[in-house]
């Protein structure tokens, strides 16, 4: 268990939807929104890993600077489009950018938040295929996919957590195409019975997936922990459900919310 807690600096604390690798339209909309001394985590779909390490690191020398003028640090989430590798082995730890493994704890001021990435990728045969077209082609062959993307249950994490005495208020997951606790919105498989028809194990990974959120959920609850908000994106569209005294928030592309 990795826990985060130098975030002194910051006066406020935001959870943004996917990204997909714009980083630029995300700064945008910091400074549109006139967002400043922010702590900013961005919910997986982070766009990490398509492209070599250097890419990397000459993106955040682009975004240093206004990162700095700004006074916002990033705190990546891994999502079905990143690579788990950067995550597992927090490859990117820049100043203001990085990214952070699954089961890390971030503790902003009074809030104790569990960051879990990773998610099944509807679209997963189709990316393999390409991958396989441009080696037959013997073209320069990006990883378009990861076999290690779904999220994980992790007993020892969870409960190196509370020998911790940390107590967890807030989750952040990523979700793609229905992670989420089983009863949170969207709760069938409406769009997809494409993807479906062309992977045959694909309803079954979901249904996994999802077991996966459920049993989270379940032993935060068992073991007291006092949650009160769980983020999570890739749905590409937005909804707010009360569940329980669970405020759940689904956050749509680059959409930002700051912690209440």
């Amino acid at each position: 268990m990795k826990i985060y807690d130098n975030f002194d600096s910051y006066s406020i604390c935001c959870v943004c939807g996917d990204i997909h690798g714009e980083f630029d339209v995300l700064l945008g909309r910091l400074k549109r929104l006139r967002i400043t001394d922010a702590l900013i985590i961005v919910a997986g779909d982070c766009g990490i890993g398509f492209d070599v390490p250097s890419f990397h690191e000459q993106l955040y020398k682009r975004l240093e600077k206004t990162l700095e003028k700004l006074n916002c640090c990033l705190l990546l989430v891994r999502g079905n489009h990143d690579d788990p590798a950067y995550f597992e082995k927090e490859f990117l730890s820049f100043p203001r950018m990085k990214t952070v493994p699954d089961y890390s704890v971030l503790r902003f001021r009074q809030r104790t938040i569990l960051c879990v990435g990773g998610a099944i990728s509807i679209d997963r045969r189709f990316r393999l295929s390409r991958m396989r077209f441009d080696q037959e082609k013997e073209k320069n062959v990006r990883k378009l996919y990861w076999e290690q993307e779904a999220p994980y249950y992790n007993a020892n994490e969870l409960m190196q957590i509370r020998a911790e005495g940390l107590r967890v208020d807030t989750v952040i997951t990523h979700t793609h195409t229905h992670t989420a606790p089983s009863f949170c919105s969207p709760t069938d498989k409406n769009g997809i019975e494409n993807w479906m028809s062309e992977d045959s194990d694909l309803a079954r990974d979901i249904d996994e997936e999802r077991h996966v959120m459920d049993r989270l959920y379940c032993r935060l609850l068992a073991d007291k922990h006092p949650l009160f908000q769980w983020y999570y994106g890739h749905f590409h569209n937005s909804c707010i459900e009360i569940i329980d005294g669970v405020h759940f928030s689904m956050l749509s592309i680059c959409e930002m919310k700051e912690l209440a």
